[in-house]
């Protein structure tokens, strides 16, 4: 998988290794979950249902790519797509999840090309990666505070 940042639209932009055999014919916005984590960390993204048309055969793409496929669990109504594994140091504790409406850029058959998410939106703030960059530094005798790069 791939994730690639547009600064025009504020969003990072989902998509397989390979390209598609075909440009993308629509686009449709539908709902979703963004997992962020600390530092602005994007986790991972959920999914709903896309009305009328079925998951499972939408996501057949990625749950047939020999790498994404470990990455894209289907629940029936809903698919969760895993960003950062726990081996990136990932502390569940800190990940907090936030709506968000995902825009899914789909081929003429109706599967999924790319998935572009809003970097910001009511309640969260996607920092990495997407060209900002966030950490803790310690500061003796003071509190802990974020630093940005925004790049």
């Amino acid at each position: 998988m791939r994730l690639t940042y547009d600064p025009a639209a504020n969003t990072l932009r989902l998509t397989l290794d390979e390209r598609p055999a075909e440009a993308p014919r629509a686009a449709l916005d539908l709902p979703g979950y963004v997992d962020v984590g600390e530092g602005g960390r994007l986790v991972g993204v959920e999914l709903r249902a896309i009305p009328g048309r079925d998951l499972t055969a939408v996501l057949q793409p990625w749950t047939s790519d020999p790498v994404a496929a470990a990455y894209v669990e289907l629940h029936g109504d809903a698919a969760y797509i895993t960003l950062s594994v726990p081996e990136e140091g990932i502390d569940r504790g800190q990940v907090r999840t936030a709506p968000a409406t995902l825009r899914a850029e789909l081929d003429r058959a109706h599967r999924l090309v790319a998935l572009a998410i809003p970097r910001r939106g009511s309640g969260y703030e996607i920092s990495y990666p997407s060209g900002n960059r966030c950490w803790r530094p310690e500061r003796p005798g003071g509190p802990r505070a974020w630093v940005c790069a925004i790049g």
